[in-house]
């Protein structure tokens, strides 16, 4: 359980501190709206933290092959922590877009 509460969490800091950060960015360059680009970055980094969260996607893959040897526990934990994952980096968006309000 504290593995599931861990992946959820770092997908959703990721893709919520890499839009501060990356809003931080544009700010200093003066390239584009701070708010506005922290939105597309908050929708870019979703995939982000979806794979930062499962610390790569080669083992995931990899655990998911198992079906075929008939392990099954593997592979139904696998598919809960990636759908975890998402709903982390998901919920990371909808924070970004909450909180400034970014209308698309």
């Amino acid at each position: 359980m504290s593995q599931v509460i861990l992946t959820f969490f770092i997908a959703y800091g990721i893709v919520v501190g890499g839009s501060l950060s990356g809003g931080l960015g544009y700010f200093l360059a003066a390239e584009k709206p701070p708010l506005w680009s922290m939105k597309e970055l908050a929708d870019q980094l979703k995939i982000w933290g979806l794979v930062g969260a499962l610390g790569g996607t080669f083992d995931s893959f990899l655990q998911i092959e198992k079906i075929l040897v008939g392990h099954f526990h593997p592979v139904v934990k696998q598919l809960v922590m990636i759908v975890v994952a998402f709903l982390g980096a998901h919920m990371g968006t909808i924070t970004v877009q909450w909180l400034w309000q970014v209308r698309s």
